[in-house]
């Protein structure tokens, strides 16, 4: 006869409830300037151009139901990142952490480069606010020191070693309990975490307006492998310590995973989900590589040391 006790059943639901229903977050510092604000910008952008649209009947970049989907899909990478759960739970357990940060600086940046949403958001600033924003878009062509900043931002190889640097330096020890003991080190993590990702993916995917200063899809293959070396490297480095890394993740009231087990959990986490975004962006620049190639127009953009090579 099958048991009929449902306390099991109903400790496994509270269970699930625990973690999936608590602990819902609003980290403000992040959330407004990377999910509220862009996500009011496009859907008031979105209106405004099919307004526009019905009288001009000329599609604007962005408003494709492909680029909508796209969109979408990285916004919610970025709300399930940081106002669900995982963002509570990355402070107890090191795989939720290593989760965050797949979502928020590898899965969605890729994503959002690709639906190309800033024309869109570019028409979604309420009027009031156009004088300030056309204001910045000039300063940053004309001011010698914001156009110096922006061109410097905007380097393909600075874009690539912060987006390294950002990956690498908040796994070592001491940031990492640094972060998970400060709130305010955290939010400069997740910031670090979403502005890397982004300054990167623009360079790898074109997003128009956006004109990636890396041109030849075989460079950005290069860069691409970069990124995955060093993700693979500290997946490897953690996964085989033969110690636990992270003593603030050693010592969680409650918490009976082993530190051991979590870390292990979090490198093979890193190892392979990492991966995914980066191999749908090789395809994509591999597409382009063949697509040059076939137009006999890939020769313009290769340097002289590569078309040599």
């Amino acid at each position: 006869m099958p048991d009929m006790n449902m306390s099991t059943v109903a400790s496994h639901a509270g269970f699930v409830a625990k973690y999936l229903l608590s602990n819902w977050s609003l980290d403000l510092p992040i959330s407004i300037p990377f999910i509220f604000i862009p996500l009011f910008l496009y859907i008031r952008g979105l209106r405004v151009l099919e307004q526009n649209e019905s009288q001009t009947n000329e599609p604007v970049p962005g408003t494709s139901q492909k680029d909508i989907i796209l969109f979408s899909t990285g916004m919610s990478f970025l709300v399930l990142a940081i106002l669900s759960p995982i963002m509570y739970w990355a402070m107890v357990y090191l795989w939720m952490h290593i989760l965050f940060h797949i979502l928020v600086m590898i899965a969605a940046p890729p994503l959002i480069a690709y639906s190309k949403p800033w024309r869109v958001m570019e028409a979604g600033i309420p009027e009031r606010f156009q004088s300030f924003y056309a204001s910045l878009v000039k300063a940053s062509k004309t001011n010698r020191v914001f156009s110096t900043a922006v061109r410097i931002i905007t380097t393909p190889t600075v874009a690539l070693l912060y987006f390294v640097f950002t990956m690498a330096i908040w796994f070592f020890p001491t940031m990492m309990t640094w972060a998970v003991d400060n709130k305010y080190a955290m939010i400069a993590m997740h910031f670090t975490f979403i502005t890397s990702g982004m300054l990167l993916f623009i360079q790898l995917i074109d997003s128009d307006p956006f004109v990636s200063r890396v041109k030849d899809p075989v460079r950005r293959l290069g860069m691409i492998m970069v990124c995955a070396v060093t993700g693979w490297l500290i997946a490897m480095f953690m996964g085989f310590a033969p110690h636990a890394w992270y003593p603030v993740y050693a010592n969680i009231p409650g918490k009976h995973m082993s530190p051991m087990a979590d870390q292990q959990i979090a490198a093979s986490m890193l190892w392979v989900l990492c991966m995914e975004p980066l191999i749908y962006t090789a395809y994509y620049n591999i597409k382009l590589w063949i697509s040059l190639s076939e137009s006999n127009s890939l020769e313009e953009f290769r340097r002289p040391w590569l078309r040599q090579g």
